[in-house]
């Protein structure tokens, strides 16, 4: 756990430096405007965390989130909330869930929800192990 959670202090420094890609959540705010992304909000605001890099492991790091969202879009999903918006493993669950739900997904037999706490957990291990495989 130790490597897994350096690695992803690694990429999420990296990560965090790029422009967002996204400028409206699609959500109206309180005033009736289009609400902002977070991604964006953290960026206009000059929130984010950033690490003095050199752009070769940026852009290294960049192409293998890429990929990994190819590959993996669920690992890549986990991987995006808790490292780049800061959401908790449990905060990730609880979304996961809500989001297998409104899709529709039928539950796994015996199961009470879709996914556990260790499944997130699973799945940021994953995450983390192809993007340091492939980085």
């Amino acid at each position: 756990m130790r490597d897994t959670a350096e690695w992803a202090s690694y990429f999420a420094a990296d990560w965090r430096m790029e422009l967002p890609d996204r400028i409206h959540s699609g959500a109206i705010g309180a005033d009736g405007t289009p609400a902002w992304h977070h991604d964006f909000e953290l960026w206009l605001t000059g929130e984010r965390i950033y690490v003095k890099r050199n752009d070769d492991q940026r852009l290294r790091t960049t192409r293998v989130m890429r990929k990994l969202r190819k590959i993996s879009p669920r690992e890549y999903e986990v991987l995006y909330r808790i490292l780049v918006l800061g959401d908790s493993v449990d905060d990730t669950t609880v979304w996961l869930n809500e989001r297998a739900q409104r899709n529709q997904i039928p539950l796994p037999r015996g199961r009470e929800a879709h996914y556990r706490t260790k499944d997130t957990l699973a799945l940021l291990i994953a995450g983390i192990s192809f993007a340091k495989a492939h980085w």
